[in-house]
This record gives structure tokens, C-alpha cells and sequence, in this order.
């Protein structure tokens, strides 16, 4: 699958003028190339160009060569067909500001078998190479502190299509340089994100899953285990959206149609706020969140063993999941094979070296929550399970003052780490 890096390297692709200061000249590609002479060598080649205006420019047969990543490894020189850029605010760059305006698009995008470090989409997937097309188009308003993402689209050639489109209150043009923490301080208005499968997911699942020793139907019953930890206690708009999801597991070999998600919340909701909900039902309201597939069927749901319980009741077969002690933590495994008392498990996320092999009588029932049963409130001396970096290490309640919705707590262990944690990362297993 095309990693992150890889996407990277893609909308660097698209924005490859961006970072630029860009001096004014006549038109838009003589302020391009004039900008291109500041850049680093051999950094952009083209064979042609020629101008769309005062603000546009199109190049063809494009060679891209992003800068080392930061350990220094080499990126791999990136082919382009063509680039056009229609809209390009170099005003606002001129004066040392992000654009307030981009609309481009790159076609013909070439990405190899191998698009980054340990990934080999050939041995994977079958996969040689892939074609891919990059569109993104924005404004930015600075008086009205408005970001509209008209569209974000990235499509691989025959295997799947993502679209993006949403509306930002509340951004300043210093947040525009640093996205992060626009997302963090800005509030949304609407958001709509499509992904159009064709042979991705048929492809890129099986390969998966022959990596980590099971299959794809294993992968299947993991991923709507997952949806099933959620669904407790919740209503219909959580439900409906859960349905859709597991559907579209479901039809993973040819989906029928997109996969689409809606975000319209009533009121003004910034990722702040997001983290306070402490039940999907709060974020699905928050975000005015509706899932949308065609093939959406009515999800039956297994029943759950106790949180609190020894998961022996689920038995020991390939895709069942539990909490497992392992280097002092309890952490999410996976289960590979197995006798009737005996598993053989993966730690999930990690290596194909992280394997651990367990009684079902010395572990705990899997939840999307985490182990046990969540806390309340923190009292004092209080033994409880606090999660970092994914696992659940055993400490205590601290005697010592809190903020509202955290918990004081010391870790056991010879270190004894004290910290203060937001009570969703505590629980307890009596």
C-alpha cells in the first residue's frame, strides 16, 4: 500500500512551488522559473512550459526530486506527464506569506513497485507501478478567517480515488503555515470525504494479511470486531454509520459504490472539543456525522465477552483478539494459531517478531476501550491501568490533586514514573 512518505512525495508533487518566494514578473511561468533559480539543482526538470496567465503556468514531462528525508535518504526522482497550475497566489508569496489561493492539478504521477523503504507493491500486491492524478484547489480568506478546501483528490490509476472537501472558521494566516495547529484552534463547518474502491482493497487486504500469517477474512473479522466494541449503549446515528462501515468490510472484494463521510455539526466543533466526548454517540452529534454506502445492510453483532472477565469464552482461533502481559504491560493481540488452552498471538502494530504465546485463563477480554472497565472518578491508592504508547502498564491512584476529568498516578515498577493523564487512558480490572 502506498505509504504516507509516498502520499507525501505526491502533494509535494502538486505544491512544488509553494515553499518558493516567487518575485513578480509579466506572467505566471516567468515568475515560476524566475523563483526556480533560488532551488536547489536538479531539483525540477521539464521538457516544456508554457503560461496560463498572470498566475498560472503548465509544465510537461516533469521530473520531481524531493529533498532527503531527514535521516538523509535519498528520495527517489518522481515523474510527472504534466503539471498545470491554474491559480497561484505569488501576491501573498511575494510578501513572504502563504498563498491565499492554489488550484493545480498533476497528472500522470509515476510511482514504482517500490515507493518507499520496505515496501514492495510487487511482491505485495502484484502491484508494478501505479499512475496516479493529484488535484488540489483552496482559498483562504484572511478578513473572514476562512479556509475552503474546495477539493483534494488523489487517484491511483485503476486501484481507488479519495476526495476531500471542507470548510475552516477561524484560521489566521500564521496557522495557515503550520496546519496543525489550524486544526487544533480552527472550528468546522462542513467536511465531505469519499473513497471510490476499484481493486485496492481486493488487492492490498490478502497481501496483508499473507504478511502478518493470516488471511483476509481474518483481517475482515478483526476490523468489524472492532466496529462491535463500539455499538454498546449507542443510538441511531452511531449505529447507521457502524452499519455502513461493516458493510463496506464486508463488500471489500467489489464494493458497491463509494464509501462516503458527512460532517456538518450543528454548532461551532474544533478537535478540542472532539477529545472531550467520552462516547461515539458525543462525537457522532458533535460532527453531524452520517456514513454513506450503497450496499448498507442491518450489521449482526456477536456477543461480547465481559471486559473484566479471563476472555477464555472466545476461544483460541485465528483473528480473535485480547489483552496479553507482555514486558510489563497489557497490550492488544491478535491470534495467529493455537491449541485449546494455548494461543499464539501477534502484538498489534508491532513486528512480525512480536509474538507472544499465552493461556486464555492469563488474559482479558479485547474491548475498543482497553482492558477491564473504565473509571469514573480517581480515588486515592486506587490499582488501575493506564495506557501509553498503546499499552496498559498497572499503576496507582496518586494522592495528590487533579484537574477535573484527569487522574494523578504513579506507576509501579522500580522507576515509580509519576504523571497526570485524562481519565479515558485509566481503567481498572475490579
Amino acid at each position: 500500500m502506498v505509504r504516507k512518505r509516498t502520499l507525501g512525495r505526491i502533494a509535494a508533487a502538486g505544491l512544488l512551488s509553494c515553499a518558493l518566494a516567487l518575485p513578480a514578473s509579466a506572467d505566471g511561468l516567468s515568475r515560476f522559473e524566475a523563483a526556480m533559480k533560488t532551488a536547489p539543482p536538479d531539483a525540477l526538470k521539464y521538457k516544456s512550459a508554457k503560461a496560463l496567465g498572470d498566475n498560472g503556468f503548465v509544465l510537461e514531462d516533469v521530473v520531481l526530486t524531493p529533498p532527503p528525508d531527514k535521516g538523509g535518504t535519498k528520495a527517489e526522482p518522481i515523474n510527472i506527464k504534466r503539471v498545470a497550475v491554474e491559480d497561484f497566489d505569488f501576491a501573498s508569496v511575494d510578501k513572504n506569506q502563504p498563498p491565499n489561493s492554489i488550484k493545480l492539478r498533476a497528472e500522470g504521477i509515476l510511482i514504482s513497485g517500490k515507493p518507499a523503504d520496505g515496501i514492495d507493491l510487487s511482491q505485495m500486491a502484484g502491484i508494478d507501478k501505479v499512475t496516479a492524478d493529484f488535484l488540489l484547489d483552496y482559498r483562504f480568506e484572511p478578513d473572514r478567517k476562512t479556509l475552503t478546501l474546495n477539493r483534494l483528490e488523489l487517484d491511483l490509476s485503476g486501484l481507488a480515488r479519495m476526495e476531500l472537501s471542507l470548510t475552516l472558521d477561524g484560521v489566521t494566516a500564521e496557522q495557515l503555515a503550520k496546519p496543525e495547529a489550524a486544526l487544533n484552534d480552527a472550528t468546522l463547518r462542513t467536511a465531505t470525504f469519499a473513497f471510490e474502491d476499484r481493486t485496492l482493497l481486493s488487492k492490498v487486504l490478502p497481501a496483508v494479511a499473507k504478511m502478518q500469517g493470516a488471511d483476509a477474512d481474518a483481517l475482515v473479522k478483526m476490523g468489524k470486531t472492532l466496529l462491535d466494541g463500539v455499538r454498546a449503549g449507542q443510538g441511531t446515528e452511531t449505529l447507521a454509520a457502524l452499519d455502513a462501515v461493516g458493510s463496506y468490510i464486508d463488500d471489500y472484494k467489489q464494493p458497491k459504490g463509494p464509501l462516503k463521510i458527512t460532517l456538518n455539526p450543528p454548532g461551532k466543533t474544533s478537535v478540542a472539543m472532539l477529545s472531550a466526548a467520552k462516547t461515539p454517540d458525543e462525537a457522532v452529534k458533535a460532527l453531524g456525522l452520517v456514513v454513506s454506502y450503497a450496499g448498507t445492510r442491518p450489521q449482526a453483532v456477536a456477543a461480547a465477552a465481559s471486559a473484566a472477565a479471563p476472555a477464555a469464552a472466545a476461544g483460541c482461533s485465528a483473528g480473535a483478539r485480547f489483552f496479553v502481559m507482555h514486558e510489563d504491560a497489557w497490550w492488544s493481540a491478535t491470534v495467529r494459531d493455537g491449541t485449546a488452552d494455548k494461543c499464539v498471538a501477534r502484538i498489534d502494530g508491532g513486528s512480525p517478531d512480536d509474538e507472544v504465546t499465552f493461556a486464555l485463563n492469563k488474559s482479558l477480554a479485547w474491548s475498543i476501550d482497553g482492558p477491564g472497565k473504565a473509571v469514573g472518578t480517581c480515588g486515592s491508592g486506587q490499582n488501575v491501568l493506564v495506557e501509553n504508547d498503546g499499552g496498559w502498564y498497572p499503576a496507582k491512584v496518586a494522592d495528590k490533586p487533579f484537574p477535573d476529568g484527569q487522574c494523578a498516578i504513579k506507576f509501579e515498577g522500580a522507576d515509580g514514573d509519576e504523571d497526570t493523564v485524562a481519565l479515558k487512558k485509566v481503567r481498572r480490572l475490579d
